[in-house]
């Protein structure tokens, strides 16, 4: 007996296991690939979250920004942000598709060991061009990223309260910051270990209000990639979601 899988030439295909029961799980898009198969013997939930745009990082003392959104996007542990000593007063920017309720962030090996928090703000003022642009501290913060008094020591997730982020150009921070997004910005609050890395940074959706998936059930989900950068997904039973990444 055949089956017909699509009536499209496909070019390739990459699956995930992915676990449940321990929390939301978060995953990136794989990079090229614009649909994907999920099925499951329970049933589960999922959220699209936002596309991560640009993950900047400003480093005072060189006056100057490097682009790291590809790295942090890729799934790869090969490819990373490079967080080695950040000062205080170094930036990362993050600009995404829509408002976010915080960031996952998947630190890799070389992690923080430092006493340190981080301080996370948002854009506030909607404007462009040269004005000014303000960034206004978020509320209610809670890092998941922390351990022993250190921030950026594990993957997790900082969260926060969704605040009224404005889609900005940000065009008093320099060219790099062009487009129109809705910015974030984090620092620390002491000095990072020489060696720091982000492996991945995915936006988290912006509400707990996630899609019912039903048990035993193949969902085939396209994804409009301009807006959609990775996936959310929860259970409350131990078991596994199979998913398919479709080219």
């Amino acid at each position: 007996m055949s089956v017909l899988i699509r009536d499209v030439g496909l070019s390739e295909l990459s699956g995930v296991d992915i676990a449940l029961g321990a929390g939301v799980t978060y995953l990136a898009i794989k990079p090229g690939f614009r649909e994907a198969t999920m099925i499951c013997d329970t049933a589960w939930r999922l959220a699209l979250c936002p596309r991560l745009v640009h993950a900047l990082y400003y480093e005072t003392s060189a006056t100057s920004y490097t682009e790291y959104v590809s790295s942090v996007v890729d799934g790869s542990s090969s490819t990373h942000m490079p967080l080695d000593a950040m000062a205080t007063n170094d930036i990362v920017y993050l600009g995404v598709t829509m408002p976010a309720l915080g960031f996952y962030f998947d630190v890799g090996s070389n992690v923080n060991a430092n006493a340190a928090t981080l301080d996370v703000e948002y854009c506030s003022t909607a404007m462009s061009g040269s004005a000014t642009i303000a960034f206004t501290d978020v509320a209610s913060d809670s890092d998941g990223t922390t351990s022993g008094g250190a921030t950026l020591a594990q993957d997790g997730a900082y969260t926060f309260t969704l605040p009224s982020v404005k889609r900005s150009r940000l065009g008093t921070y320099g060219t790099p910051l062009f487009n129109r997004c809705y910015w974030y910005r984090f620092l620390p609050s002491a000095t990072l270990s020489a060696t720091v890395d982000i492996n991945e940074i995915i936006p988290i959706y912006q509400t707990s209000s996630y899609g019912y998936m039903s048990a035993s059930t193949e969902y085939t989900i396209p994804f409009d990639v301009a807006e959609v950068g990775g996936i959310m997904v929860s259970g409350t039973e131990t078991k596994h979601i199979y998913l398919t990444w479709i080219k």
